[in-house]
């Protein structure tokens, strides 16, 4: 018998392995996760390219924003980056992914450490995007806040710091790269997988804590109905099921990362990937979704492009002592750099914040503005800047 048909482990003691019928204890969980996850998370990334360009043909706006541009890329590239972890997931489980390595030829252990070490490089890029997505769109929506702005980009900063110089790691780590499917007794030397794996689990709980933590005060100082706060809340802060993930991995990997089983381990930390990547891209497409989720029930396509009209001029701005004032007849383009499409106007605007004009008289509902003195209040004051 060959070396590549010998057990790829010693089974547990009165234990019989079945190479032929090995016992399928993730591998099933595994493939009709992917099966699900690819094209539930393509159909809401194509749902929010609709809505964004059904609206603007409507209200003739420009698509070609820099801001929007490169979000939308951003969610298209993370989307792509989603699908080829989950192919390799499903290639994983074709390999012996989701069965008991000792019921595994070590032919087909190193198949799927070979699969293993390409969705590895996929998971460091699909993490980055997921994080930057979310602390971008965080950034935007809570723009007059200055100060939890600029932590919102620390926050950002740490992450690129950490993931680049990750991604780098794991691309050589081990020397040969061969070295990471075959055995190092040849020679050649590889580093601790596991403690990459913890460093990644820590930077995610903390990551997806921040996110998950951060619009809670500051959308609470919102003046809306508490129905309406609870609502926008739900939309930021829906990662919570991320940091569940993350967390979850953290602790298995702790408990069972030096386990010799690595076939189950590691499908294991494929599934929290899995949930990761889908969580962050779900969350990414939730303001857009949730216009056209109320455009539905509305039902009326005059009312919902009425109120997405108005929702295109409802900004987050901040009121300067005595240099703001009234102005009549607001210009319609006001910030350009957030025109109608961009998802902080879609979010607050189907919370369902309400109107103020009776401050103003020469103003129309349409100008609405949410101002921040010493709490937001929706006004039509407009800002010297």
């Amino acid at each position: 018998m060959s070396g590549t048909d010998l057990p790829a482990l010693d089974s547990p003691s009165g234990v019989t392995p079945d190479f032929a019928h090995p016992k399928d204890a993730l591998r099933t969980v595994l493939f009709v996760t992917q099966c699900l996850c690819i094209p539930i998370v393509s159909i809401l990334v194509m749902l929010r390219l609709h809505v964004r360009i059904r609206f603007q043909q409507q209200l003739g706006v420009d698509e070609s924003l820099i801001v929007d541009a490169v979000g939308g890329a951003l969610l298209q590239s993370l989307k792509l980056l989603f699908m080829a972890y989950g192919t390799s997931a499903i290639l994983l489980s074709k390999h012996g992914g989701g069965c008991y390595q000792y019921e595994l030829y070590r032919s087909e252990v190193v198949e799927f450490l070979k699969i293993s070490y390409i969705a590895t490089l996929f998971y460091a890029p699909m993490a980055l995007f997921v994080k930057v997505a979310l602390l971008t769109l965080l950034a935007r929506v809570f723009k007059p806040y200055r100060k939890w702005v600029v932590f919102i980009y620390v926050i950002l900063g740490v992450v690129l710091t950490y993931y680049v110089p990750a991604f780098i790691i794991k691309a050589r780590i081990c020397s040969p790269i061969s070295v990471y499917w075959n055995s190092t007794d040849n020679g050649g030397s590889c580093l601790n997988q596991g403690k990459v794996i913890v460093a990644d689990s820590v930077m995610s709980v903390v990551t997806d804590l921040a996110i998950l933590i951060l619009p809670l005060p500051l959308t609470w100082s919102l003046q809306m109905p508490l129905e309406k706060k609870l609502k926008v809340i739900g939309l930021l802060s829906a990662g919570w099921l991320a940091t569940g993930f993350s967390l979850y991995r953290l602790v298995m990997i702790v408990q069972d990362g030096q386990s010799p089983d690595q076939t189950i381990v590691f499908t294991r930390v494929m599934l929290t990937g899995n949930a990761e990547g889908a969580v962050g891209l779900i969350c990414a497409c939730l303001p857009a979704l949730n216009i056209l989720i109320s455009r539905t029930r509305k039902g009326s396509s005059y009312y919902a492009k009425q109120e997405l009209h108005n929702g295109s001029r409802l900004q987050l701005s901040k009121i300067r002592g005595p240099k703001s004032h009234h102005r009549s007849g607001m210009n319609r383009n006001l910030d350009h750099g957030t025109a109608f499409g961009s998802d902080e106007r879609v979010l607050i605007s189907n919370a369902g914040a309400s109107y103020s004009s009776h401050d103003c008289p020469d103003q129309t509902p349409l100008d609405g503005v949410i101002m921040k003195s010493v709490a937001l209040s929706q006004s039509v004051e407009i800002t010297d800047t």
